[in-house]
């Protein structure tokens, strides 16, 4: 099962470096480093089941460069498990030092598209696409579980 959330970890200096305007256009590479807990679930006997998680943790560029950088992460992640596979749905909010909010949604068993739908603050009107794997951490149960999640976005301001 796979979940993407996270919390913030603000550290000293970031509030200035998360005043940075986000480019016009552009792309970016991110990880986020998530713990998800199991929220609901209801077992269908021989179907399957259908679950939810709540998911925290914190996101990072590679190069730690502003503003995509040490945002705070929140997710709340539906999966449906069949004889099939899995599908995983997801709708998350990423927080930035200010309070700025990006939301972006995703889907997919192990990986999948993700799109970003907008924000408030320096991130208002901006909208975008791409793509997402996961990384399952060790020692995972179906109550608890962490990973990391990457994603590669492209955006523009509309």
């Amino acid at each position: 099962m796979k979940l993407l959330t996270a919390g913030l970890v603000v550290l000293a200096g970031a509030a200035s470096a998360a005043a940075a305007p986000l480019p016009r256009t552009g792309a970016a590479k991110q990880a986020a480093y998530v713990v998800c807990r199991a929220a609901a679930a209801i077992d269908l006997g021989a179907v399957g089941s259908d679950s939810s998680a709540d998911c925290t943790g914190i996101v990072r560029t590679p190069d730690r460069s502003p503003p995509l950088d040490n945002l705070a992460l929140h997710c709340l992640e539906g999966s449906v498990a069949r004889k099939a596979g899995y599908k995983f749905t997801g709708s998350c909010v990423e927080t930035d030092a200010d309070g700025d909010k990006l939301y972006l949604t995703y889907e997919g068993p192990e990986s999948g598209p993700v799109e970003l739908l907008g924000g408030t603050g320096k991130f208002k009107g901006v909208k975008g696409k791409g793509q997402w794997r996961v990384a399952d951490a060790p020692g995972n149960t179906a109550s608890l579980f962490a990973f990391t999640l990457d994603y590669d976005l492209a955006w523009s301001f509309q």
